[in-house]
C-alpha cells in the first residue's frame, strides 16, 4: 500500500472547537463599562438616559408653569390689574413667586439625578459586607 501525500498516517484525534475554547470568564460591571462592550454600553445607555429623564422634566415643568404665565396674563386681564400690597400681581409673580418653585425645582432635579448615580455607582461597584 502506498501512502498518498496529503493523507493522515496513524491516528487522527478530531476535538470539537467548544473544547479548545477557554472558559467563560465573568466579569464585572466595571470591566464591561471600561473595556466598552455591548454590555457596558448598556449600562452606560441607562445612566445617560435617567439623567436624560429628569432633565426633560425639569424642562417640561419650567414650560408649563413659567412658560404659561404670559398666556395666564393675556388670558385673564383682571390678573393683571390686580395690585398686592401696591405692586402689580404680575411683578410679585415674576420676580418674587418664581423663585422658590425654581430652588425646589431644581432641588428635586438634583436629588434625582444623585439617586440614579447612586444606583449606578452601587452596580458598578458593590458593597461588600467583609470590606471595612
Amino acid at each position: 500500500m502506498t501512502e498518498e501525500p496529503g493523507e493522515p498516517t496513524g491516528r487522527v484525534r478530531i476535538t470539537s472547537p467548544l473544547t479548545s475554547a477557554p472558559a467563560h470568564v465573568r466579569r464585572s460591571v466595571r470591566q464591561e463599562i471600561d473595556e466598552s462592550t455591548g454590555i457596558g454600553e448598556v449600562y452606560m445607555r441607562s445612566l445617560i438616559r435617567a439623567q436624560l429623564r429628569a432633565a426633560l422634566t425639569v424642562a417640561a415643568t419650567l414650560v408649563l408653569s413659567i412658560g404659561a404665565l404670559p398666556l395666564l396674563f393675556l388670558a385673564f386681564d383682571s390678573v393683571t390689574e390686580m395690585h398686592v400690597l401696591g405692586v402689580p400681581l404680575p411683578w410679585l409673580i415674576l420676580g418674587v413667586l418664581v423663585y422658590p418653585g425654581l430652588f425646589v425645582l431644581g432641588w428635586l432635579y438634583i436629588r434625582q439625578v444623585e439617586r440614579a448615580e447612586r444606583d449606578f455607582t452601587e452596580l458598578v461597584e458593590p458593597h461588600r459586607p467583609d470590606s471595612p
